[in-house]
């Protein structure tokens, strides 16, 4: 396999970083920091300059850790589209064109809700078939 290239390895470190960003973000220990941070922040008599730098930081700080979770929750959600797939897939019977649907449009998702409908009502007709069938029998 070729040696990746810098920008590959590039997004490799920023996925590293913003997954270990988003886990220690979400830890209950860094929930207390914060806590302890902002009592500090509101009892300590600050100048002017000083509340306007931790506003800075603090809002940068913000939108940083909500991107790194985003990009978390993005991963987690492709690796369960992805186990979700292989079910599908395996199961026989199940139908394969449901592989990959998050990709669809919105009338390709209406147009398989609508074929999957009719072929329940199609299973539920030929249930009641073979119960009918069974009593006769």
């Amino acid at each position: 396999m070729p040696d990746p290239s810098f920008r590959q390895r590039l997004y490799d470190f920023g996925c590293r970083v913003s997954d270990r960003g988003a886990n220690i973000a979400g830890h209950p220990t860094a929930l207390i920091g914060v806590i302890l941070f902002c009592m500090a922040w509101f009892l300590l008599p600050l100048g002017d300059t000083a509340t306007a730098v931790l506003t800075l930081v603090l809002s940068v700080l913000a939108i940083t850790l909500t991107q790194m979770v985003l990009n978390q929750q993005k991963r987690h959600e492709a690796a369960l589209h992805l186990k979700i797939d292989e079910l599908i897939h395996a199961i026989r019977g199940a139908r394969d064109d449901l592989m990959g649907v998050e990709n669809k449009s919105e009338a390709e998702l209406e147009a398989l809700r609508i074929s999957g409908d009719r072929a329940e009502e199609e299973l539920q007709q030929r249930r009641s078939r073979v119960q009918v069938d069974e009593k006769v029998a």
